[in-house]
């Protein structure tokens, strides 16, 4: 299938930044005269709708209310036939999220398309949630990743936890942040992955990702 469209993924913590990232690359790209659109990608509840139900009523899905901030768990880890079953429809569901939203208008338009989220931010969540590990190159981590079409560009926005927790106080309250800045640590080695380092102006941030994609 031949794209036309350019394709840029955003990853990243909660407060690493991405959404001041998206606006002013999309402010750069329209600068230089190119058409962008953009996709948000990390839930995408179709098959995996009813599953959730029935876990909230299983109580595999919990609630917390700390100073006012509401905290919610998915605690899949308690059942393996609940953690894989999960796995698999979330696939199924990003599978087709990703052929409607990026596969099919990368063919017919050459817009620029920035995705808020995607493979590796799902993979992040489906690892805390199930206790499932999506190790380099196992086979989990690589049937996901085969879904990002080949030319697309994956970064990993960083900061320095000082700051993503001033930008974002309530992640100090759930109690995996820890475990996500972790397993998006780890995920910054794969080749797939341009880290962007976010630690100085949102400006410097957008002219890695451009230098990057020329």
């Amino acid at each position: 299938m031949h794209l036309k469209a350019k394709i840029i993924a955003l990853s990243g913590v909660d407060g690493c930044g991405k959404t001041s990232v998206i606006k002013e690359l999309r402010k750069a790209l329209s600068g230089q005269r190119k058409q962008s659109r953009y996709v948000w990608l990390r839930y995408n509840h179709y098959l995996t709708k009813f599953l959730l139900a029935l876990c909230r009523f299983l109580g595999f899905t919990k609630y917390e209310n700390i100073d006012g901030v509401r905290v919610g768990y998915h605690e899949f880890y308690r059942s393996k036939i609940i953690s894989y079953l999960f796995i698999l429809l979330t696939y199924l569901d990003t599978f087709f999220a990703t052929l409607v939203t990026i596969y099919i208008p990368a063919v017919f338009s050459q817009k620029v398309i920035i995705c808020d989220r995607w493979i590796f931010d799902i993979m992040v969540d489906l690892e805390v949630d199930t206790g499932i590990g999506f190790i380099q190159e196992n086979f989990l981590s690589t049937v996901f990743k085969r879904i990002i079409p080949k030319g697309a560009r994956c970064f990993l926005i960083q900061r320095d936890q000082r700051e993503l927790i001033s930008v974002r106080k309530e992640s100090v309250l759930d109690k995996n942040f820890l475990k996500r800045l972790e397993l998006y640590q780890r995920h910054s080695i794969d080749p797939l992955i341009c880290v962007v380092n976010n630690n100085r102006s949102i400006r410097d941030a957008v002219n890695q990702i451009m230098v990057a994609c020329q």
